[in-house]
């Protein structure tokens, strides 16, 4: 095998090795995991999770109905004693944040004034989406393998030569 032909293998070889995706961080288990079944024994803690639950999804159906979602996560916290209530909206909506704050509070009712925070990154509309592959491969990397075939081939050819001077 010549030079050329080993560095040219190991390049093919490294080339179509991909690396894995880093594996994903499992979550612990939400509210809807917990208080979503409907079979469960009824008590006070898990009506008001089951209630914040269809606040939450209600204002995630207005938004959806209102603005172009690419993601989106609703939180209700309502209020108890102590404890003023809260609503936090996040995601990549096509609306502004003082627009889904209306509409939150609007769905909501009168106790999310003020209490409503929204955390939002724009929505790329129309933006082709060009995600980087987890695998690609990088122009150093690919020079250093190019590199090492070389010094491969050359290795094995001395190799082959010493063997050819013995005989």
């Amino acid at each position: 095998m010549s030079r050329g032909t080993c560095g040219v293998a190991v390049l093919v070889l490294a080339l179509g090795c991909e690396a894995r995706p880093p594996a994903p961080i499992a979550a612990g288990p939400d509210k809807r995991a917990l208080y979503g079944d409907p079979g469960l024994v009824p008590t006070r803690a898990g009506e008001r999770a089951r209630e914040e639950l269809a606040l939450a999804g209600s204002v995630a159906a207005a938004l959806r109905a209102r603005a172009e979602v690419t993601a989106l996560a609703v939180e209700v916290r309502l209020p108890a004693a102590g404890d003023p209530g809260a609503a936090v909206v996040a995601g990549e909506l096509s609306l502004d944040v003082h627009d889904v704050t209306r509409i939150a509070e609007g769905v909501l009712g009168p106790w999310s004034a003020g209490r409503v925070q929204v955390e939002l990154t724009p929505a790329r509309v129309g933006a082709p989406e060009r995600p980087e592959a987890p695998g690609s491969l990088r122009w150093p990397l690919a020079l250093a393998l190019v590199g090492l075939g070389a010094s491969a081939g050359v290795s094995i050819e001395r190799l082959r030569q010493r063997r050819a001077r013995r005989r």
